[in-house]
């Protein structure tokens, strides 16, 4: 009778680890924190740092003597692309995600910068002065089979992919202020998304296909906004003296990571996708931009 409940005690045991571990598993996926990778000069160089979205592991994973900044995940999270100067000009390179084995892929002797991985991770779109004026251009991960997508004898820049990876929003010049357009991944059916007379830049398309979060020039500084992808509904997000850019989306659509120089200096801050409970990641002298949110 001992031996059966020295048995039984065992699998309660057995049981309530199970439990235990169970739940600890639904706790950190209910949490859901993902690695932001941005640009910051803390260690008084242009390097790629990462941070968890509760602000926690903050990392660096690059620490070459040159200029790496502009970094976006691929969309298994395997990889960072990024822009450098490590070759005697800016070129776009492929990292892993700790920061090692990176390799340029486009080794050209034009500025090559603000790189955009494809959701179904077969291209980078980003953009060069190779031609003269800044325009877009795409590529095959490897390099390969490089296309230039615009045309508009002026500055086409910072592209952002569809979920589909059917189109490619922007910013350009060709009305004169920087304002926001989509076109077809091969550069076809241009349409202007925000309206004049404002400036509008950096633009990151939402995970849902409907919106495209964005730098907007109102009245008298950038500001966050959204606006749906036909043009209606622009709604401001952030509201502050100083300057907020570079939105990035949540993969699950409901955060927006940004940059802001409301403390000083600027940081990475995030908030919900209405504009709500904004929060500040980092918090150090040094300046920090460009944040990219990870799968």
């Amino acid at each position: 009778m001992g031996q059966f409940r020295k048995i039984i005690q065992l699998i309660a045991l057995s049981f309530l680890i199970i439990l235990m571990i169970t739940s600890c598993g639904k706790s950190s996926s209910s949490i859901n924190l993902h690695a932001i990778i941005f640009t910051s000069n803390l260690n008084d160089n242009w390097d790629i740092y990462s941070i968890l979205s509760d602000g926690t592991n903050f990392q660096r994973l690059t620490s070459d003597t040159s200029i790496d900044a502009n970094p976006v995940w691929s969309p298994d999270g395997d990889d960072i692309a990024f822009q450098s100067d490590r070759s005697g000009n800016a070129d776009i390179y492929i990292m892993s995600s700790d920061g090692s084995n990176p390799v340029n892929i486009t080794n050209d002797s034009a500025y090559d910068s603000m790189p955009s991985w494809s959701p179904d991770g077969k291209y980078i779109a980003f953009q060069s002065d190779r031609n003269g004026d800044f325009d877009i251009f795409t590529m095959k991960t490897d390099g390969s089979d490089v296309i230039k997508i615009t045309e508009s004898g002026t500055d086409d820049l910072n592209p952002s992919w569809s979920p589909d990876s059917q189109k490619i929003v922007y910013q350009s010049r060709r009305e004169g202020n920087d304002r926001i357009f989509i076109m077809n991944a091969d550069g076809s059916n241009i349409t202007q998304v925000t309206p004049k007379p404002y400036i509008a830049e950096t633009p990151s398309w939402s995970p849902d296909g409907k919106k495209i979060a964005f730098a907007y020039f109102g009245d008298g500084n950038f500001e966050i906004y959204t606006i749906n992808t036909d043009g209606t509904e622009l709604l401001r997000l952030t509201n502050t003296p100083e300057g907020e850019n570079t939105p990035s989306w949540s993969r699950d659509g409901k955060l927006i990571a940004f940059n802001s120089s409301r403390a000083g200096n600027w940081q990475i801050y995030t908030m919900n996708s209405d504009g709500t409970n904004q929060i500040r990641l980092t918090n150090d002298d040094a300046a920090n931009g460009e944040p990219n949110w990870g799968p």
